[in-house]
């Protein structure tokens, strides 16, 4: 996929070593923002976010988010990065994005929004026809994002423990 560019902001397929390192990163930054803005559901954010599961899976990005099922984007505001998103296939037709993350440098610069159009884009090129995704209930800028972007609230598409069924949304659009 070519890179999508907005000004000084870019988003592109995050392809390299590096590059998926930099998803890594931003991976963690969003654990510890999550951590600092949500202190009073830490037993939540670990329980969803386990740190010995969450390593293991980040070791495994490049296998979860594999082209042509998956894929991971970063983004890039005057030529740093400063976001992340990722997708892959959980059923036939559809797929699920995951952990997007803008850092605080780059908030309000378009940057999430673009990293979702990316990802849309690049699921429904994939032939998906279906994009899910979870969100914190605290989570009111993402919440208002995904509306923006078409998607609608739904009930939960995975099983979940109840300790965490209050503080989840779930949402999904056609593609």
């Amino acid at each position: 996929m070519e890179a999508l560019q907005m000004g000084n902001l870019s988003v592109a397929l995050a392809e390299s070593p590096e590059e998926i390192n930099a998803v890594r990163h931003l991976s963690r930054a969003f654990r510890r923002w999550l951590y600092d803005n949500y202190p009073d559901e830490r037993a939540q954010i670990e329980l969803y976010y386990n740190p010995e599961k969450f390593e293991a899976m980040l070791a495994d990005l490049p296998k979860i988010h594999a082209r042509p099922q998956g894929a991971m984007f970063l983004a890039r505001l005057d030529g740093e990065i400063v976001g992340c998103v990722m997708q892959h296939e959980i059923a036939p037709g559809i797929s699920e994005m995951k952990r997007l993350f803008v850092s605080d440098a780059a908030r309000g610069s378009g940057a999430a929004q673009a990293l979702c159009e990316a990802s849309l884009a690049q699921a429904k090129k994939d032939g998906y026809r279906m994009m899910r995704l979870d969100t914190g209930h605290r989570q009111v800028a993402a919440q208002k994002l995904y509306r923006r972007l078409g998607f609608r609230e739904r009930d939960a598409y995975y099983d979940i423990p109840d300790d965490l069924k209050p503080i989840l949304m779930f949402f999904e659009r056609e593609l």
